[in-house]
């Protein structure tokens, strides 16, 4: 929307300059406490707006080579998943695949300009303008050219003021997500104890022996043409709970796949998607990279064996018993002798309602986080789009 607002070249506005690296930057790291913090992309934790401290340092004599950044600069990234801004809380030096932005608060509220940067209007338009091959890169030339608006001061706080209310309302939600996932692996450890010391000396069977695992199907027979997949993308943003697959062409499926039913255990074997485990709701395939198990009725619950597979302590056990260089993944002759507590299966079938029960409740937050990250897209495209 034409806000009517002034608009400049941000590059008339701020100083926009590149990172540099010293090199090799292994010559160069230190864990003196006279080093300068050497900001990465690792450093920041997922959806976060500020940087607030760095894993690494770099010593003092690498200064000359590469970019020098202070608290309140933004930097922004300019590789890969470029065009990410931050503003920093610290000191520091930034390398290559950040590009720095001086001078903010002459003219923008800080937190109005992280909105402007953060949102899809300004993404589009860096997009657009990327150049590059196989990495697409943002240069300064390109982020001093983006045309930028500048309302006055005040507006510029009741913006960034709408703004974070939203922002903090879905940070609420995420940590009540976080909460129930808290909530449920304390029910799991009261109700059974640590699976591995098995405290409460629940009988014990190997893996293979009361969830076999699913025969391998070499070859898909269905008169459709269309079959439902479930693939390692789609466990990846799952954390356990039954969902639904892709609906695919059976060219688009390829031959590596497993047949599997509903109720059957799916358990990603590669390395570091270890702790993704879903549980089958229909009929369908799923390709090579999970393992899909079958668990016995009558002595083993899904819901209990799809939340043991996902405990820290499991996990950890199954991360250090990878094969294989490219694409490692978990020892099937140690998955398949893991030794399984069997608690009475009335145990596991009251866990797992209390389990369904929480996943009901986190359904309803995920829902609200939607909606309210619906509205927040909305009100900046309302601000920022032109």
């Amino acid at each position: 929307m034409n806000h009517g607002w002034e608009k400049f070249r941000f590059g008339d506005l701020c100083e926009i300059v590149r990172g540099g690296s010293p090199r090799p930057i292994q010559s160069y790291l230190t864990d003196s406490v006279e080093g300068l913090n050497w900001i990465k992309i690792g450093d920041v934790a997922p959806g976060s707006k500020y940087i607030t401290s760095t894993k690494e340092k770099i010593k003092p004599e690498g200064l000359s080579k590469t970019r020098q950044v202070f608290k309140g600069d933004f930097i922004l990234s300019n590789s890969m998943s470029f065009g990410r801004p931050y503003i920093l809380k610290i000191d520091g030096c930034i390398h290559d695949g950040w590009l720095a932005i001086k001078n903010v608060d002459a003219h923008f509220n800080p937190d109005f300009l992280f909105y402007f940067l953060s949102s899809p209007t300004t993404y589009s338009k860096f997009e657009r303008l990327v150049k590059g091959g196989v990495v697409s890169n943002l240069n300064s030339d390109i982020v001093k050219g983006l045309v930028i608006p500048v309302p006055p001061p005040i507006l510029q706080q009741k913006i960034a003021s709408e703004l974070d209310k939203l922002n903090e309302l879905i940070e609420l939600k995420r940590i009540q997500l976080k909460d129930l996932d808290i909530l449920a692996q304390s029910l799991f450890y009261e109700t059974f104890g640590d699976p591995i010391e098995n405290p409460k000396k629940w009988e014990i069977k190997s893996l293979s022996n009361v969830a076999p695992q699913q025969q391998y199907e070499g070859e898909i027979v269905d008169n459709n043409g269309m079959y439902w997949l479930l693939n390692l993308d789609i466990i990846e943003k799952n954390t356990g709970r039954i969902i639904n697959y892709l609906y695919v062409k059976a060219d688009e499926i390829g031959n590596s796949v497993y047949k599997i039913g509903p109720g059957q255990v799916l358990f990603s074997k590669l390395r570091p998607n270890l702790n993704k485990v879903v549980i089958a709701n229909h009929s369908g395939f799923c390709t090579s990279e999970l393992l899909p198990l079958n668990p016995k009725n009558g002595i083993l619950n899904s819901i209990f064996l799809s939340y043991l597979l996902r405990l820290p302590t499991c996990v950890s056990i199954f991360s250090g018993k990878v094969a294989g260089a490219k694409m490692p993944r978990v020892d099937l002759k140690v998955f398949r002798n893991f030794p399984l507590i069997l608690p009475p299966i009335s145990l596991q079938e009251e866990f797992a309602k209390r389990i369904e029960a929480i996943e009901a409740q986190k359904r309803l937050i995920e829902s609200t986080i939607a909606d309210l990250e619906t509205l927040l897209a909305s009100r900046m495209d309302y601000w920022f789009n032109d």
